[in-house]
């Protein structure tokens, strides 16, 4: 598939590995992500997946704090008047 997501390994720095795409970008990754056997110079192929548990979470505690931030801006309205 040509349009699969490669990096390669450019170096390892105290536990981060430093990655570099094809345009040049460069991701820092904790070491602990990659798989043992990897090289500097390795060629990774990179994969993403929807977490939809995760997503679901961290929605729910998004709207958990806007309610907070809503009641607490009340409150103080209302002190105010």
């Amino acid at each position: 598939m040509e349009d699969e997501l490669r990096v390669s390994l450019d170096s390892v720095e105290e536990g981060i590995a430093v990655l570099t795409t094809r345009a040049g970008a460069r991701w820092l990754v904790p070491v602990r992500f990659l798989p043992g056997d990897v090289h500097e110079g390795d060629v990774l192929r990179v994969t993403f997946s929807r977490d939809a548990a995760a997503t679901e979470e961290l929605a729910d505690r998004v709207h958990e704090l806007q309610e907070r931030l809503l009641r607490r801006t009340e409150d103080r309205r209302s002190a105010v008047e």
